[in-house]
């Protein structure tokens, strides 16, 4: 953990409101994940859970260099389960689901012969997705899935050419308006519901509507296609064990999936051996 100490002078109006501070740097372009914050002595102590690089520090001063110091307008009900929040900002929006409970298993048949098994999952209202549970037989040994989220959705579209072994990829202003750093990047097809992958999307140049991939891109394509994106709750994960895999039990958030998108399971069976697969999952409606 790292922290940063401030004067409480060195804000706009020589004093802070923890609730509206910690508000702003989690509502802003830091990407590092915010701890706490402690005031104490006439002193501001900020908790990252990793390192500022230099840019993010940069952002962190304008903040303390901006902050007011009034209190936020109302005290905000958070939605609580006995497990879960929702993020910050759906709560802050006023946009969280109803702060109901569920739970319930997630169903993979994989027929004999069969190496390669995708299926869709989604729920007809958003959801707060807390955690899952898988149970490891000894035939899934060596087996290996990813789970993504609204796999080529369409975001918009490419203002200059693309060419093979780019990572700079020029966007129309709806791409930026979707997209984070970490989403995966493509090419959107428009005739099925798997578009062309192209990469992991690493920084962005908003004032120069332009994206950067983390590898070169495998693909061409003309300036005016259209792109899409997924976010990838599992990008993968190897089964070396039997055991039980938990996923998200120790994260104070839930991951929010709107109404109808899907959750894609592509999972590589490496034996050929006929399984069931089953995924219990807790989530918040």
């Amino acid at each position: 953990m790292f922290d940063y100490t401030y004067n409480v002078s060195d804000t706009a109006n020589n004093k802070v409101d923890e609730d509206r501070l910690t508000l702003e740097i989690r509502s802003s372009a830091i990407v590092t994940a915010l701890d706490h914050i402690n005031v104490g002595n006439n002193n501001i102590f900020i908790y990252f859970k990793v390192e500022l690089d230099s840019k993010d520090k940069t952002t962190l001063d304008g903040i303390i260099a901006a902050h007011t110091g009034e209190a936020l307008a109302a005290p905000t009900q958070i939605v609580k389960s006995e497990v879960l929040t929702e993020h910050l900002k759906f709560v802050e929006a006023g946009d969280t689901t109803q702060g109901m409970y569920a739970a319930q298993s997630l169903i993979i048949d994989i027929s004999a012969g069969e190496l390669d098994k995708i299926i869709d999952f989604s729920w007809p209202y958003a959801i707060s997705l807390m955690s899952g549970t898988l149970g490891v037989s000894e035939d899934m040994v060596g087996d290996d899935f990813q789970v993504d989220v609204g796999p080529n959705t369409l975001i918009g579209a490419l203002i200059a050419p693309l060419s093979v072994g780019d990572t700079s990829i020029y966007v129309s202003p709806t791409v930026l308006e979707n997209i984070k750093i970490g989403f995966y990047f493509g090419l959107y097809n428009a005739g099925g519901d798997t578009g062309v992958e192209l990469g992991q999307i690493i920084a962005r140049d908003d004032a120069n509507n332009c994206l950067t991939l983390g590898q070169p891109s495998p693909e061409s394509a003309t300036a005016g296609s259209y792109v899409a994106m997924c976010a990838k709750i599992i990008p993968n994960l190897y089964i070396h064990s039997m055991n039980v895999v938990e996923i998200g039990k120790d994260v104070p958030t839930g991951q929010r999936i709107p109404k109808n998108l899907p959750v894609r399971v592509h999972y590589h069976n490496n034996n050929g051996v006929a399984k069931k697969i089953s995924f219990f999952i807790e989530y918040l409606y």
